[in-house]
């Protein structure tokens, strides 16, 4: 900066008292957020403030004490949040303070149109530039809609706040005093090890992130497990509200390079950054990061425009039907909206995007444990995303996938994700509302849900089919199958004519404890419609040394491979349960699944009676499956496999 530009932005600087007389009572004050919140300014609020009554204070996240909620400032302040944190929820629950809930892209237009307008905006930002322009740094959001809309605007300059780049930007000429104030930025504390619930939520989400994806996701222990998880992930990309130290470690990786990205290409782009002094330093005047405001970076249409769009949001609550809670714990307002909505939304919209609300199975209250996967939803509770807007649902016992589904799917994918110890209740709440058949069966809860059995096969033909155990929500998957089977082969499989398949036989096939029983399905997306095209899977004796198996694939995949594929990677995983034996009954006209058996490489013997087979087979010390055309499968397997 030239010694005549810094001359003018010195004439410009005052004392806090001063700068805190140009508030007049009865004046609405919007506050900066997060870590950019102007702390000098807030202090001398409080401290040189005496005089103003009946003020308002505007701001969405503070992670300061927030002084002036206190019940002694009860006539001069009043907080009016637009997102609950920890040092304003108490005044918010007990009327000492104000919420208002919104979605974070639609606040800037309230500013803008003097719906809301702005008499005085306290911000923070880094020193002038040559230009004069300075950096609103780590806290863009709403704060540059609202330092453009106030009638004054009065600036913290700090050495402390990283110059970022994108537009952030306000000059002084817009600043009506500055207060030089160098102090360290608040920090959001960064979380080493998540805690075992979060670590296993972290390794679901992971499974979901492919290769190219572009990240929405928060700041906590959640997110920074996910993001540590990904470090073998490759070109991700980064659009979204807030971000924190995970991402600029992945960054230093090589792993964000955004290369892939449909919009703003090799950028991270984001709205506020909360994290170490580590981050702040990554973030100042790096090229690579660009702020933008929350009308950009919320708005769904610009979300919608980056394909592979994975938004990672949380949750307080979800009921059997897909309603979701996030900023309330019944009628206690908690946090708030935020670019909860936005981001689910946007990342709907977008080309291949998987939308994801994540949360721990149970929480901790005065009563006792409780399921936060519930029947029906706490009194008072607040629905951010409608059942339309449900996708991925993750707890730590798994995933379940909602999109499309019926009601009775929906309950039965949550149900099987819930913790164990809720599920019979949950069931029970479920034929009580009649959500489900009064004749449900509750699946068995001896483990959870094998992910790491899932992989992608490439068949002869060449086209791919992904493999996974079959889940109490598959009904409809295998009913459809059965219907598209030939007469002949429905004759092979069950020996003899089946006309139907109902409900009370299809939910013995879907409800296994993945033990003592195992069933695996091939799947087939065509035209992003995820069909079943085959079948396979045991069932153990009661010593646990042998086992029946049995496998059915869907006529028009016959002679590709598939039959081949099953039968091995069943017998691979029931090998490692202690499982060395293996029966079937066949007919003798099936010379397909004969064939399959004595191909095995298992030691097989047979015994024909009046036309059925019954075969025997052992697994001898040296017998490997034949596997090649397998490969692990993808993150985001076809959403109908959910």
């Amino acid at each position: 900066m030239s010694g005549t530009a810094r001359a003018d932005w010195r004439e410009k600087c005052v004392s806090v008292a001063a700068a805190m007389r140009r508030i007049r009572p009865g004046a609405r004050v919007f506050i900066g957020s997060a870590c950019g919140e102007p702390q000098a300014l807030v202090r001398g609020l409080v401290e040189h403030g005496q005089g103003l009554l009946d003020t308002e204070l505007m701001q969405v996240l503070t992670l300061g004490v927030a002084p002036y909620s206190d019940p002694r400032y009860a006539a001069s302040f009043r907080a009016n949040a637009f997102f609950i944190g920890n040092s304003v929820r108490s005044a918010v629950n007990e009327s000492r303070a104000d919420y208002t809930p919104i979605f974070l892209s639609q606040v800037p237009g309230l500013f803008r149109t003097r719906r809301l307008p702005i008499d005085v905006a306290l911000i923070m930002v880094s020193p002038p530039d040559a230009h004069g322009f300075c950096s609103l740094g780590v806290s863009v959001d709403i704060t540059k809609a609202a330092a453009e809309s106030a009638g004054a605007v009065i600036a913290q300059v700090n050495r402390h706040m990283p110059r970022t780049l994108g537009d952030c930007f306000i000059h002084v000429d817009r600043i009506a005093c500055l207060v030089e104030h160098d102090e360290p930025l608040l920090e959001w504390p960064v979380v080493e090890q998540p805690h075992d619930v979060a670590q296993r939520i972290a390794e679901h989400i992971a499974h979901l992130v492919p290769d190219g994806a572009t990240l929405q996701l928060g700041i906590g222990r959640l997110p920074d497990a996910v993001l540590a998880l990904l470090t073998r992930k490759n070109d991700l990309g980064i659009h979204t509200e807030m971000f924190s130290d995970g991402v600029m470690k992945l960054a230093q990786l090589g792993v964000i390079t955004g290369r892939r990205k449909s919009l703003h290409a090799g950028k991270i782009v984001g709205s506020f950054a909360a994290g170490s002094r580590a981050l702040f330093e990554f973030l100042h005047d790096n090229p690579q990061i660009e702020m933008h405001p929350s009308e950009y970076t919320n708005n769904p249409l610009v979300i919608s425009r980056h394909d592979n769009m994975v938004a990672i949001n949380g949750a307080v609550e979800i009921d059997l039907t897909g309603q979701v809670v996030a900023d309330s714990l019944g009628t206690l307002f908690y946090s708030g909206i935020g670019g909860h909505a936005d981001f689910m939304r946007g990342a709907a919209l977008a080309r291949d995007g998987r939308p994801i609300i994540a949360l721990p199975s149970t929480a901790e209250t005065p009563a006792g444990i409780r399921s936060r996967i519930s029947a029906v939803l706490q009194e008072g509770a607040g629905v951010i995303s409608t059942r339309g807007d449900a996708h991925y649902i993750v707890t730590e016992h798994g995933v379940a996938y909602l999109h499309g589904k019926t009601l009775r799917e929906r309950a039965l994918a949550l149900i099987q994700i819930a913790h164990p110890g809720f599920r019979s209740e949950l069931l029970h709440a479920a034929k009580k509302r009649r959500i489900v058949q009064i004749n449900q069966i509750l699946p068995p809860a001896t483990r959870p849900y094998p992910e790491e059995l899932e992989a992608t096969v490439r068949l002869r033909d060449g086209r791919e089919v992904f493999v996974r155990p079959i889940r109490a929500a598959d009904e409809t998957l295998l009913r459809d199958m059965f219907y598209k089977f030939s007469e002949r082969t429905v004759y092979l499989r069950f020996h003899g004519p089946v006309k139907a398949m109902p409900h009370e036989r299809l939910q013995v096939y879907c409800n296994i404890d993945y033990d003592s029983e195992m069933a695996l399905v091939a799947i087939h997306e065509e035209g992003g419609r995820p069909s079943a095209v085959g079948t396979a899977r045991y069932i153990a004796a009661p010593d646990r040394r042998s086992a029946e198996v049995a496998f059915t694939v869907q006529d028009e995949w016959q002679h590709k491979g598939l039959g081949t594929y099953l039968f091995q990677r069943l017998v691979q995983i029931a090998r490692g349960k202690g499982i060395e034996r293996f029966t079937a009954e066949v007919l003798a006209e099936n010379a397909p699944m004969l064939a399959v058996f004595h191909r095995s490489g298992l030691k097989v013997t047979t015994a024909d009676e009046e036309g059925v087979v019954h075969v025997t087979m052992t697994v001898p010390p040296e017998w490997q499956p034949r596997l090649s055309c397998e490969r692990p499968a993808p993150p985001g397997a076809p959403a109908g496999a959910g």
